[in-house]
């Protein structure tokens, strides 16, 4: 029967489950049974070729096709068994008997139909939970994944009004140098604008006061001019009078004795000339005096101009030194507070640059971190699909795990084909797959204990002691 039955090498599914390929697991033409419902073909393992096929791919991810054909199992090799056992008995049917045969095969079958419907159901119930859990763990992802998101756009809105509040107040206080500028440029050029005005107000005043000066001196001097010519005429003519007087008297006594007259004339004529003198001294002096006055007004008055002008130049230039020191000063501050204000903006620009780039480089990292997990979970999933492709359907679900649970409960069938000689090798390695996990051990709880024992532990009690 082993020989009918191929000798093939046993196939290792992506789980580590064993299978036998169909090409191992034909059965004899000559098999007069009915034909179990295990893989078999006549092409080879490949299926997915094509003859056809010209079409060269490289995908990132490549993923085989799903296999056409069944792979034979450890099921398969049960119903393989059972095909086997059904031919031995339906050739000894003919001394034994039909009816009996019949309804002892039966309830074997209705047994194995049994044992199958329930292990569909525990399948059809982990493949439910499975599902169950995995939409639960999709539906917590997209949580997690909306909360991550909604807490980075709260981070990025609250970022954008900080430095939009930053650059208002950046703004703002540029707005109120530039007002603080202007209102200074504009007092200063108001302060000159009225000191230029005072000082041509000042300086037609002066001006003004000069000229009254000017014209009150030389008021002065030509009143003192029209007296000394007027009381000059006056003299004159009171001398004309008196000459005229004399003149007459000397003419009435001219008759009397013109000798006389004459010696008269002379004294006359004397004291004419001796008068004119003194008159034309006394002249010269008051027009010496007049004029000595009304240069020394005018002196006066021009030393008074000049040093009211000179005080007036001295307080304009002691006010200008002022305010040019204080401006220098202002100029100064300004200059020490631009450039303290240059490198606090300078150290707030630095510092913001600092937080925009840790933003970008975190922002990256976590980009960074979505795609690594984008793609390990690409490649878990492909992996996934890999593993779940490479399986035929009904192979679907056996795993190394469950096939060598399966091989614990079912492993006194395996050794009753392992004894009559039904595929020895492939029964061997499925009995030998792996450690039956405690499925047949009556403490399965408790391990065996391998260590050493005490000497006192393998004493023998003494039976007097006991009773």
């Amino acid at each position: 029967a082993s020989a009918e039955r191929g000798g093939g090498p046993p196939l290792r599914g992506p789980t580590g489950a064993f299978f036998l390929s169909p090409k191992n697991a034909a059965p004899s033409g000559q098999d007069r049974g009915p034909k179990p419902p295990y893989g078999v073909t006549v092409i080879g393992d490949d299926d997915t070729e094509s003859e056809h096929m010209r079409v060269k791919v490289n995908p990132r991810f490549p993923v085989p096709p799903r296999p056409k054909l069944k792979h034979m199992d450890h099921w398969d090799l049960i119903v393989a068994f059972d095909g086997f056992k059904y031919k031995q008995e339906n050739d000894g049917f003919q001394n034994v008997g039909r009816a009996n045969a019949h309804s002892k095969f039966r309830a074997t079958l209705d047994q194995q139909m049994d044992e199958i419907n329930t292990l569909r159901e525990q399948e059809a119930e982990e493949r439910r939970r499975e599902r169950d859990d995995m939409l639960a763990a999709m539906e917590e992802n997209r949580r997690l994944k909306e909360a991550e998101e909604a807490a980075q756009e709260a981070q990025r809105i609250r970022v954008k009004d900080i430095t939009d509040e930053m650059l208002q107040g950046i703004e703002a206080r540029r707005q109120r140098e530039k007002d603080r500028v202007k209102r200074e440029e504009q007092q200063m050029t108001a302060w000159l604008e009225n000191e230029k005005r005072r000082k041509q107000e000042e300086d037609r005043r002066l001006a003004k006061e000069h000229a009254q000066k000017c014209e009150q001196a030389k008021a002065e001097m030509l009143a003192a001019i029209e007296d000394a010519k007027r009381r000059k005429k006056a003299r004159e003519e009171a001398e004309k009078a008196y000459v005229a007087e004399q003149q007459k008297g000397m003419d009435d006594k001219e008759a009397a004795n013109r000798a006389a007259v004459q010696a008269r004339m002379d004294q006359i004529e004397r004291n004419c000339a001796t008068v004119g003198a003194d008159i034309a001294a006394r002249d010269a002096k008051a027009e010496r005096e007049l004029q000595e006055k009304v240069r020394r007004v005018q002196e006066e008055a021009d030393r008074a101009a000049k040093e009211d002008a000179e005080r007036r130049k001295s307080e304009h230039d002691r006010k200008t030194r002022a305010m040019l020191a204080s401006l220098d000063e202002q100029c100064k501050q300004r200059d020490v507070q631009a450039r303290a204000d240059k490198v606090e903006n300078t150290k707030q620009a630095q510092r913001f640059k600092e937080e925009y780039e840790a933003g970008l480089a975190k922002d990256r990292a976590e980009a960074e971190a979505r795609r690594l997990a984008r793609s390990k979970l690409d490649e878990t999933l492909v992996d996934q699909m890999r593993a779940q492709l490479q399986v035929h359907p009904r192979n679907f679900g056996i795993t190394c795990t469950t096939q060598q649970t399966d091989v614990a409960y079912n492993q006194a069938l395996f050794e009753h084909m392992r004894s009559e000689g039904f595929l020895p090798d492939l029964t061997g390695q499925i009995l030998s797959h792996g450690p039956h996990r405690g499925k047949r051990d009556p403490f399965p709880s408790v391990g065996r204990y391998e260590g050493p024992i005490h000497p006192a532990e393998m004493q023998e009690v003494d039976a007097a002691i006991v009773g």
